[in-house]
């Protein structure tokens, strides 16, 4: 696998855990504090993002917005 290929495959991977970290949890990577070095260990383990982002939630007792949804409100209209 050429680099490109690989830098491709980590900036998608990147992309759907902050797009599922915002989805889940409104913040994003960089609101997580997440750094780029823990990612790529993640990555390089094959972790599914959803995995990833789930694990991450749970290990930093991370309240999930659907906990803010209440009477038909949604942070999703």
């Amino acid at each position: 696998m050429n680099a490109s290929t690989i830098d491709k495959s980590y900036r998608d991977w990147r992309d759907a855990v902050d797009k599922r970290l915002h989805q889940i949890y409104c913040i994003t990577i960089e609101d997580a504090g997440i750094d780029e070095e823990f990612l790529i260990d993640h990555w390089q383990s094959n972790e599914a993002p959803f995995d990833f982002v789930e694990w991450f939630g749970n290990k930093f007792d991370l309240t999930p917005r659907s906990d803010f949804e209440w009477s038909g409100l949604s942070a999703n209209p």
